[in-house]
């Protein structure tokens, strides 16, 4: 909370944050937000600062997926799958306050 109320007095309404359950797949239950009394307590989540500058392709945001298998730690030993995955956007990525819902 010490870092969201710092960060709120140097960003303003733009200091956003995602936060994610913890307990949820395929991004069930991700909320991002600007307002702390938007946090819920109900169930374990994480909290973490949103990106403002990410990573883009033609202006929509992405994620790759890429799957390992650890098979021993000490002495690490780690299997990497040839095959993997790409998720794209449909929408252009902005930063804009009133699309927070998007």
């Amino acid at each position: 909370m010490e870092k969201f109320y710092k960060d709120s007095e140097t960003e303003g309404q733009h200091n956003i944050w995602i936060m994610k359950p913890t307990g949820k797949s395929r991004g069930r239950g991700i909320t991002v937000l600007n307002d702390i009394s938007d946090v819920m307590y109900a169930e374990p989540v994480v909290l973490q600062k949103y990106l403002k500058n990410p990573l883009l392709l033609k202006g929509h945001k992405f994620d790759m997926r890429i799957y390992v298998l650890v098979t021993s730690v000490n002495t690490l030993e780690v299997f990497l799958y040839r095959e993997g995955f790409a998720r794209l956007t449909t929408q252009p990525f902005t930063l804009d306050i009133n699309d927070l819902k998007n």
